[in-house]
């Protein structure tokens, strides 16, 4: 595909990466919620919550990169690769 072509692409594409990101946000910020008061009831970080919004970070941080022309690699669910874990969350083990 032409340089040009994949630039243009990438508006229509935003539309889906959007709605993706914003449901998928909406989600998480009810997670963040529950994982306030879970870590404040019981004093720990509940590590799946935990590596959930670090995920959703993650492919934030994949489709704004690709969104700004920085990386050509599409993301998920366009790209052939599924969401993975940029930066995981250090988890202290009790």
């Amino acid at each position: 595909m032409g340089e040009r072509l994949e630039v243009l692409l990438r508006i229509p594409l935003s539309l889906v990466y959007g709605i993706i990101l914003g449901v998928w946000g909406l989600v998480v910020s009810i997670a963040v919620v529950f994982h306030w008061f879970y870590a404040l009831i019981l004093g720990r970080r509940h590590e799946g919550i935990a590596k959930f919004t670090n995920k959703y970070l993650s492919y934030a941080y994949e489709v704004r990169t690709y969104l700004d022309l920085v990386v050509n690699k599409r993301p998920w669910p366009i790209g052939e690769e599924e969401v993975k874990e940029l930066r995981p969350t250090d988890i202290p083990k009790r």
